[in-house]
């Protein structure tokens, strides 16, 4: 579909370490010399005595004398250990008298007194009758255990490498949702603006400072044909009521729906002449602005349009060739939802001569545009509207810029009113580190070479460098850096009226993109392929005439193609291409960048609770 507006357009384990308490009770104890009484002990007694364990006394261990001993003192008391309770004599047979009268046998602590055996013999004469062996017998449990669960712990570990265990896994519940797309919006620059006329100004202090000069022509494009958008229109609190209003162009955000616009105006006037025209584009909430100038006779209004229903609150960065512009104003201005702001840069900036703006907006997004003018002396010197260009980066591409009447610009840059006249290149670098820059010029004519030129930019200033010498042809530009950079350029055209053009750097598209032209002369698509592939190329204007147009762009090389005015294009590429659209007439120049749309919302997973 296709529309051109006016003014009434709208829109493990471990083995127990050895305590105290597990050590063998001599270990415990220590080996302190042997009393009296230990020294006549027999080896039971003495390991009991050791232990802590009362000795057995003389009758104990021979149960049939207990009566002859009956009343001696217990040697074995003196052991440290309590007499265990004496056991009932037996009543002595009469048959056998003699028995009783048998002398008591010498215990064996009257056998003559032997060196004490070493602890670990005392130890092993008193296991299984004292604390010693059981202390001993259960520490060797112990080890045992340890040595056994040891062997099992690394069995089990062995059998798990080599065995194929079942896994159990709990999953969590989850969703795939698809956002709903929000719908696809493109803002346009709007009409030019100027001073209202001092005379016609109101006494209200409010009263708007600036007048929309004459009506912009706009076409909307959308694919599939099938799909229809919408047109608004924003509010212009800044400049007073014209002929019409800056336009918006919106299409549902459905997968494959391409949409886009443009605009232009050719504007002939006592002070201002020439043709301007620009995409109409996404908002965005970061951009850069490299175009303009506000030293004598030249005008420049920074224009911020707001799509959205969301107040945008607006920071500005300006810089230029001595650095940054420190002035008043330049954050926290308003921009109301579904309006534009048009604010002089002068106020800002005044008798700069290379600007360099960054926008960022909080809150609604807004698109970035930069409107000049050029009188020289008493002759309008041309129009022109700048979008945003790409942010800073190592390399920037900058797609058809056109180069014309080179000998009469020469001529004429003599005069200082001429100066900015012939095509340059804009560089600021941020920061205070410089760029060596490689810039390549590549023309869209076949066989004719790159041109190659090497440039040094300071850091933290805009620096215009000169193109080099060229002959007449649309050159794309390919700068290279050791530092990110931002990137602009400008190109005029003397024969049959003087105006200029501002170009801006831009992304690679891929795949599907659309294009609109609108109205001017001459226009064309011009392209560049800056990757080692050649790009296969079909054109289709999607109203009209839909014969489709194919080519192809070599790898590594710019081509141009003539195209229809006021027509929606969809372009089908094999290889991502940089693209822009040119218009050139006599006395008349212009062009805009093409910008890749925003990706739509891509599906997301969502994780539910598991309900602890």
């Amino acid at each position: 579909m296709q529309s051109e507006f006016d003014e009434n357009s709208a829109a493990e384990t471990n083995p127990e370490s050895l305590t105290p308490n597990s050590v063998p009770a001599e270990v415990a104890t220590g080996d302190a010399p042997p009393t009296a009484a230990e020294a006549q002990a027999g080896p039971a007694e003495l390991g009991n005595a050791v232990s802590g364990e009362t000795a057995p006394t003389a009758a104990e261990a021979e149960p049939g004398v207990l009566a002859a001993n009956a009343g001696q003192p217990d040697d074995s008391a003196n052991a440290g250990g309590t007499a265990k309770p004496t056991k009932a004599p037996k009543p002595a047979k009469p048959a056998k008298p003699a028995k009783a009268a048998k002398p008591v046998k010498e215990p064996k602590a009257a056998r003559p007194a032997r060196a004490p055996r070493p602890a670990k013999e005392r130890a092993t004469s008193g296991v299984g009758s004292g604390a010693a062996g059981r202390s001993a017998a259960r520490t060797g449990l112990r080890i045992a255990t340890s040595v056994v669960v040891l062997a099992l712990g690394a069995a089990t570990v062995g059998a798990a490498a080599v065995l194929s265990l079942p896994t159990v896994a709990s999953g969590v519940p989850s969703v795939l949702v698809t956002p709903a797309a929000s719908d696809q919006t493109r803002a346009c620059p709007g009409p030019y603006v100027g001073p209202a006329d001092p005379g016609a100004a109101s006494s209200d202090n409010a009263a708007p400072s600036l007048v929309s000069l004459g009506t912009p022509t706009v076409i909307g494009g959308i694919a599939p044909s099938s799909t229809q958008f919408t047109i608004g229109s924003l509010s212009t609190p800044d400049a007073a009521t014209g002929p019409s209003h800056p336009l918006t162009l919106t299409a549902p955000g459905a997968n494959g729906t391409l949409l886009g616009g443009s605009q232009s105006q050719q504007i002939t006037q006592s002070d201002l002449v020439g043709l301007s025209s620009s995409e109409c584009s996404e908002a965005s909430a970061d951009s850069w602005i490299a175009a303009g100038s506000t030293v004598t006779g030249r005008s420049a209004y920074l224009v911020l349009s707001n799509p959205t229903s969301v107040l945008s609150t607006v920071s500005l960065a300006i810089f230029d060739e001595t650095g940054v512009v420190n002035a008043p104003g330049t954050s926290g201005i308003t921009v109301q939802p579904h309006s534009q702001r048009a604010l002089s840069l002068a106020g800002f900036a005044p008798s700069v001569v290379s600007p360099v703006i960054h926008v960022t907006a909080a809150g609604g997004t807004v698109l970035a545009s930069l409107q000049q003018s050029v009188i020289r002396g008493l002759t309008p010197g041309g129009i022109d509207v700048a979008g945003p260009t790409g942010a800073p980066a190592l390399t920037q591409t900058i797609a058809g810029v056109q180069i014309i009447s080179t000998s009469a610009i020469a001529e004429q840059a003599a005069d200082p009113a001429s100066s900015d006249l012939p095509a340059a290149l804009r560089v600021y670098v941020p920061g205070a580190a410089g760029a060596t820059l490689t810039v390549t010029l590549k023309s869209e004519t076949l066989g004719v070479a790159d041109v190659t030129a090497s440039y040094s930019a300071a850091g933290g200033v805009v620096t215009d460098f000169p193109f080099p010498s060229l002959t007449d042809d649309s050159y794309s530009v390919i700068v290279s850096s050791d530092q990110p950079v931002v990137v602009g350029a400008r190109s005029a055209v003397v024969s049959g009226g003087t105006d200029f053009a501002w170009y801006q750097s831009s992304r690679a598209i891929g795949g599907t993109f659309m294009f609109v032209t609108a109205t001017g002369p001459n226009p064309r698509l011009q392209l560049v392929n800056t990757t080692n592939t050649d790009a296969a190329v079909t054109v289709t204007p999607t109203t009209g005439d839909t014969t489709p147009i194919t080519f192809t762009v070599a790898a590594n090389s710019a081509a141009g193609q003539p195209v229809a005015a006021n027509t929606p294009y969809t372009v089908v590429t094999s290889a991502p291409l940089t693209a822009s659209v040119g218009y050139l007439g006599d006395g008349l120049i212009s062009a805009f960048s093409v910008s890749p749309a925003s990706p739509l919302a891509a599906p997301i997973t969502i994780y539910g609770g598991t309900g602890e």
